[in-house]
């Protein structure tokens, strides 16, 4: 709020209406809000760790659920019994690979948090609205 007020303050030629001011505190007030309590839930999730034992576990039942699963199929699919297993089993590999993943928020990859292009918008912003408050002074002068 006194980075704000003071960069308002700076422009003297331009005048804000008290109102205009206190709506543009108002608004960035509500932003940060909310931008601290997304970063908190990400630091959340950062710092609580998933035991490998769920994912030991969970690689382990499936090995077994799908040794079983062929044993039951065979009979009645015959040789398409490994390649339906296998695909399912990819499947299910894939969204525990991805889950894991997500465990990592602030990881530089695919399933990780957009950064970059939050950063790029929140630069885009800026630079309007610092091209808006020139344009705005030419026209006072």
């Amino acid at each position: 709020r006194q980075t704000m007020s003071d960069a308002l303050q700076e422009d003297k030629g331009c005048k804000l209406p008290s109102a205009v001011q206190n709506g543009a505190f108002l608004a960035m007030e509500q932003t940060l809000y909310q931008f601290s309590l997304t970063f908190g839930s990400c630091i959340r999730i950062k710092s609580t760790k998933m035991p490998a034992s769920y994912t030991l576990f969970m690689r382990s039942f499936l090995v077994s659920f799908f040794g079983l699963l062929s044993l039951v199929w065979a009979p009645k699919l015959e040789w398409f019994t490994p390649i339906l297993t296998g695909i399912i089993s990819l499947l299910i590999q894939t969204v525990i690979v991805i889950g894991d993943q997500m465990i990592r928020p602030f990881d530089v990859q695919w399933s990780g948090l957009p950064l970059k292009t939050f950063c790029i918008i929140m630069e885009t912003e800026i630079m309007t609205s610092s091209r808006r408050n020139s344009e705005f002074r030419k026209q006072r002068e």
